[in-house]
């Protein structure tokens, strides 16, 4: 196993380098937050000892501060690490052969060291279709480590099925590539503002595919 926590409490530290990790580019909700990093560690073989790791949460804040973190609503942070030079040495768990089947993806395009991603449920294709629609609920996310990992991560054993991982796109600046299709769909109104981590759209993974060609002007 690669994760370097296995065995070990998710202590305040820790709970800083996954906060890092897993947030860094994004606003996000403390519950969202915690849930995620909860499971993450959880599922990567880490230790969990207490029954509420709000507390962990707000000394991972206190640490981040003047160094990115930003608290931009009631229970709503924004986190933009500002020490890239120190890297945070934290490799994704490898993944088994049964989950890479899992969690292949559908179409894999571009070139670079990070990624955006696209996947959904099933369910919610199966029912667009079925009315009709050509569009449904996706998420749009980005990660500068495996990009299998970091859904796993994120989906763990809390839905009853496995995320439908339909697009990678590698790149060089996810950050800025993330934002661009978020800004796009927000426009128009496609954004599902309510759901949680808020990276939920209204649309389709060949609706992003055609929106990533538009915006690096090339004729695929």
């Amino acid at each position: 196993m690669n994760y370097k926590f296995i065995g070990l409490e998710l202590t305040p530290e820790i709970f800083k380098e996954l906060l890092i990790l897993l947030f860094d580019g994004k606003q996000f909700s403390r519950r969202v937050a915690v849930d995620e990093i909860v499971n993450y560690h959880k599922t990567n073989g880490g230790s969990l000892a207490k029954e509420s790791y709000v507390p962990a949460f707000k000394k991972a804040v206190q640490s981040l501060k003047n160094k990115g973190i930003e608290n931009v609503g009631y229970g709503v942070w924004r986190l933009q690490f500002v020490e890239k030079d120190k890297e945070i040495e934290i490799l994704p768990p490898p993944v088994s052969d049964a989950n890479q089947v899992s969690y292949e993806a559908d179409k894999v395009i571009g070139k670079g060291k990070r990624a955006v991603y696209v996947y959904y449920y099933d369910t919610y294709k199966e029912l667009a279709s079925l009315k009709g629609n050509k569009r449904w609920e996706c998420k749009i996310g980005r990660t500068d480590v495996d990009p299998i990992a970091r859904i796993f991560s994120q989906s763990g054993t809390c839905y009853p099925e496995s995320p439908h991982l339909a697009l990678i796109i590698y790149c060089e600046d996810s950050l800025l590539l993330e934002k661009a299709f978020h800004s796009i769909l927000k426009i128009n109104n496609k954004w599902l503002i309510d759901s949680p981590g808020k990276e939920w759209f209204l649309t389709s993974p060949e609706e992003i595919e055609k929106m990533y060609h538009s915006i690096i002007q090339d004729d695929n």
